[in-house]
């Protein structure tokens, strides 16, 4: 566990954070379902009109939406998290590539100063 913790300490920690999201998310909106009690015909009149309009006006799927928000934060943020290594790791190889293209094009554009100094030793 310790050597995974040194190996991806960035990965390690986000899902730690994402599972204390999720955990705080989860037991938020339990809270809040049982507080305002979910068949209450009030309650759609205190949802925002985006949120209800994303539910269509029902309870039932507000009840659904409300449920799995947690699941989908700890979704999209994993998926973020394997973009961002991907993307990390397209970076370090295009400038890897970049510094060797370069320096290429300089040994090809000062070869005969390459030439004189490889003919000196």
């Amino acid at each position: 566990m310790l050597r995974l913790i040194k190996k991806f300490p960035e990965q390690v920690f986000l899902f730690l954070f994402n599972a204390g999201v999720f955990t705080w998310l989860k037991m938020g909106s339990q809270t809040i379902l049982n507080n305002l009690g979910v068949d209450s015909a009030n309650l759609m009149a205190k949802v925002p009109d985006s949120i209800r309009t994303l539910t269509g006006g029902s309870l039932e799927n507000l009840k659904t939406l409300v449920e799995s928000s947690p699941w989908i934060w700890l979704v999209i943020s994993m998926g973020v998290l394997i973009v961002i290594r991907f993307v990390k790791g397209l970076i370090k190889f295009l400038l890897f590539t970049a510094i060797i293209l370069i320096g290429l094009y300089l040994l090809f554009k000062n070869q005969d100063f390459v030439n004189l100094v490889v003919s000196k030793f």
